[in-house]
């Protein structure tokens, strides 16, 4: 009985999808674990491949470069920080200060979750990738705070004479990995300690006293 030559393509082709992203896996794995190590700059492609047990070739053809390994390590940070489940709280929770120290647990958790990764990002600020990724991330970020304060704004929560675009330009300041790392590896705070300190702050800069 002869194999028909579709069905052997579609047979392998989940087989060579499995295997890539098996591959896929263990660098970018490979490549956290050196970088929380070494440094981005400390990291090479070549001792990524071999801790991956690749060849550098394979990396290359992979990700592209040693900047677009970070950049795929980066994007997996919300997921990390089971943003879709948090996105659900934020939305659900009817308390305007509620809302506020949810998003603010939630961006404790997701830079807590991703700390190598953050170091290694703080070591590649030129590499090209690495921008582009924090242009969009903090895009994305500010179009996250534009609808949490939307919200704010048309239940009467937010301060008086405070615009919504001034309440965003305030979020979006202080939820910057920046402060976190400021306070969480500059002043020794626990992620929790950090998390609580930017719900007061948030509440404090955006919502009318008292509430």
């Amino acid at each position: 009985m002869g194999t028909d030559a579709r069905g052997e393509r579609r047979y392998r082709s989940p087989l060579r999808q499995e295997r890539a992203a098996d591959t896929r896996r263990r660098i970018a794995t490979a490549a956290l674990d050196l970088f929380a190590r070494h440094g981005f700059a400390g990291t090479t492609v070549t001792a990524i491949a071999e801790r991956a047990g690749v060849s550098a070739q394979t990396v290359y053809a992979t990700f592209g470069s040693k900047g677009a390994v970070l950049r795929a390590l980066l994007a997996q940070m919300e997921e990390n920080a089971d943003a879709a489940l948090w996105r659900e709280r934020i939305a659900a929770e009817p308390d305007p200060r509620g809302k506020l120290t949810a998003f603010a647990h939630w961006s404790a958790g997701m830079f807590a979750s991703s700390k190598a990764v953050i170091a290694a990002a703080q070591g590649a600020a030129t590499d090209p990738a690495v921008l582009e990724l924090r242009a969009e991330a903090d895009g994305h970020r500010r179009a996250a705070l534009e609808a949490l304060v939307g919200t704010l704004q048309a239940s009467g929560a937010l301060r008086a004479g405070l615009s919504h675009r001034r309440a965003v330009d305030r979020a979006w300041i202080l939820t910057g990995v920046d402060p976190y790392l400021g306070a969480t590896e500059g002043c020794g705070w626990s992620d929790t300690a950090y998390a609580e300190w930017l719900a007061e702050l948030l509440v404090s800069q955006l919502l009318k006293p008292g509430r």
